[in-house]
This record gives structure tokens, C-alpha cells and sequence, in this order.
């Protein structure tokens, strides 16, 4: 039998592949990538605030606190499939829409769980992500990010528009936040095409102004803004510090993790000012300010953190065996800087023949 260093490096990056990486970066730059994130007038309310099932867990596997490991379908993956949790903290970055370029000053965190159903074979990660036990608004967390220019440059104040005029003169006679323009990335579909270190996300961003109304995006599920991120930065495995008790369960971790994209195209805005969908000549201010709609190449996402996946491939109960070393690391520190095997992403597909 292999050590388990060497089956958790076998497992990880053979049996996981491209899946369980792709996810992991996705949490992360999803996240992130939706790092235009949004501000305290549209932060996440939760309104189911069940926790994950599990105490906070310790050690490596400390990123891992709403993973839905008690979710009935992650009992279903069989041995050898991709079953895991996933979190991803991206910390800095920038995305760009059009002529506007968004900085990412605040942590954006993202969590959920990966499985395969017993029919999977060799096809991994065909179940698909399972969100936290309070859905899919716990999936994303992230704290505000404000748009530069504000409101003002926004609506390209003043206007010829009297409608639009009108918004410009209530913006600079309230002054304060309702001169502040927030963006809050939101999902507009399912996660494709997985391939190691990049997938496909489709998103929209809420623009945030009491004046803008409740309705004020770019994209939409119908039009989305199409992500296609690349993913580079170091990996690191990590066994479980009781192989006795825990021979089959470790942490894959990228370090200093970058997602990148250049491709995507940006839709105009739609549903703007007071009156919503009423309000054409308020969309078309600000796509006249913000450059929209925007081709590819006119726009671009740089997003850095750390991304990782805790995972299990015992031959049973995957998902039952990792939430009992979630649970015996309660308490464990954890550690200052990641040990083990150290890699280029980049370099997984020729070294791992993954293909």
C-alpha cells in the first residue's frame, strides 16, 4: 500500500482533477470575480442562518467553517470520485467593466461542496456544487466595494435629459451616500465547463444608489457577463495530522493565486432610476458614462487570494469520514504557513498526466 502522502497526492490531483481545482478557484473568483461586491444598502441578509452542522473546524482544515457535508447528497459520492469542500478568500485584485475599473479592497469569501453520484464513473464532478445548508446566499460572502466616480460621473451629470437632470440635481442636493455607487456581483447561471484551472461563470452586477432603484444591473440571466478565468499560483498538499485515525483526508490549497481574464464581453445596463425598466434614458446615461456595452478585450479581471479543497477518497462514506476530521481538529491553530508538496498550477497537467 502507498504512504499516505503519496495517496493523497495521487488522489487530489489525479482523481479530483480538474473539477475539484476549478472549484476551487472558482470559490475564490467567483468571489472575487465578483469582487465588484457589494456595500451595507445591498449586503447579504440570510435569512436562514443555519450553520454548517459542525463546530468550527481547527488546524488545515481551519478555511472550512459552512461546508455542507451533512447534505444527503454528498453521502452519495462513491470511492475515487470528487467529494470535498471547497473555500476560497481572495484578498486584492481588480475587475474592469467598460471604462470602469473596480478595486478590490475587501476579503471575498466563498464556500461549498463538490460530489459525485454513484454512477459518475470516470466523468468527475457530475453532481455538481451544493451550496451551504442556508443556500446560495451564504455561498458568497463579501464586504462592500465602492464604484469610483460616484453617482455623478455615473449619470454624466449634468444632463440634457430632464429625467436624468433631475436624479443628478436629487443625488448633489442629498449629498453623502446617496452620491456613493455600490456593485454587488451576482450569480446569472451555473458553473461549466470545468478544465483544472479555469471554468465558466455567468454573472451580473447590481448597481447599488437608493436613486437607481431596486432593478439596476449589468447583465442579466438572459444576457449575462460571461467569466472564462485562468488560474495560476503554487499548490500545496497537506495530509491529515492523524493518518492513524484519518489516512484518507487532507487539504489541497493554492497559494498566492491568481485568476485572470481578458475575454468576456460586458452587456449594457438595464432598469435604472426610479422608475425601473420606465427609465431608457437613465440607462442610457450611464452606459453612455460607463462605456457599455463593452467587447471583448474591453474589459479584464485580475483576482488574488488563496483558494482550497479539503477532500476525502476513502473507498465509502466520504463525506461522513471528512466531517470526523473536521471534528477532531476543533481547537487545533492553525498552522502559520502551508508545508507539503509545493507546485506550479500550471505545471499539473503535464506532471500528473491530466489531461
Amino acid at each position: 500500500m502507498k504512504p499516505p502522502s503519496q495517496r493523497i497526492r495521487r488522489v487530489f490531483l489525479l482523481s479530483a482533477s480538474a473539477a475539484t481545482v476549478g472549484a476551487m478557484v472558482l470559490a475564490g473568483v467567483t468571489s472575487s470575480a465578483v469582487a465588484a461586491q457589494s456595500g451595507p444598502l445591498a449586503g447579504v441578509s440570510h435569512s436562514d442562518h443555519r450553520g454548517p452542522g459542525y463546530p468550527p473546524p481547527g488546524g488545515i482544515y481551519t478555511p472550512f467553517t459552512n461546508c455542507p457535508l451533512r447534505n444527503s447528497l454528498m453521502q452519495e459520492s462513491v470511492g475515487g470520485s470528487a467529494t470535498g469542500c471547497v473555500a476560497g478568500d481572495a484578498t486584492g485584485g481588480t475587475i474592469t467593466i467598460g471604462n470602469i475599473t473596480t478595486p478590490v479592497t475587501h476579503p471575498v469569501t466563498v464556500q461549498f461542496g463538490i460530489w459525485d453520484p454513484p454512477n459518475a464513473g470516470s466523468n468527475q464532478f457530475t453532481g455538481g456544487i451544493l451550496p451551504p445548508r442556508a443556500g446560495l446566499e451564504a455561498q458568497l460572502v463579501s464586504a462592500p466595494e465602492l464604484v469610483p466616480g460616484g453617482l455623478l460621473k455615473a449619470l454624466g451629470c449634468p444632463s440634457s435629459d430632464p429625467g436624468v437632470e433631475k436624479l443628478c440635481e436629487k443625488a448633489a442636493d442629498r449629498g453623502g451616500r446617496d452620491l456613493n455607487v455600490f456593485a454587488q456581483a451576482q450569480s446569472a447561471g451555473p458553473i461549466t465547463n470545468f478544465n483544472l484551472v479555469t471554468w465558466t461563470q455567468p454573472l451580473k452586477f447590481k448597481l447599488i444608489n437608493p436613486l437607481l432603484g431596486d432593478d439596476c444591473y449589468i447583465g442579466s440571466e438572459d444576457n449575462p457577463v460571461v467569466l472564462n478565468p485562468s488560474l495560476t499560483g503554487t499548490l500545496v498538499v497537506e495530509n491529515d495530522p492523524n493518518p492513524t485515525a484519518h489516512p484518507d483526508t487532507g487539504v489541497l490549497e493554492i497559494t498566492n493565486g491568481a485568476a485572470t481574464d481578458t475575454t468576456f464581453a460586458a452587456p449594457g445596463v438595464t432598469g435604472c432610476g426610479p422608475g425601473g425598466s420606465a427609465n431608457i434614458a437613465v440607462d442610457e446615461a450611464i452606459d453612455t458614462s460607463a462605456g457599455l456595452p463593452a467587447a471583448s478585450g474591453s474589459n479584464s479581471l485580475t483576482l488574488t487570494g488563496t483558494f482550497s479543497l479539503a477532500v476525502c477518497f476513502a473507498p465509502a462514506n466520504m463525506a461522513r469520514i471528512l466531517l470526523s476530521a473536521f471534528k477532531d481538529s476543533v481547537g487545533t491553530p492553525a498552522p502559520s504557513a502551508a508545508a507539503g508538496i509545493r507546485m506550479s498550477a500550471a505545471s499539473l497537467r503535464g506532471r500528473f498526466g491530466i489531461r
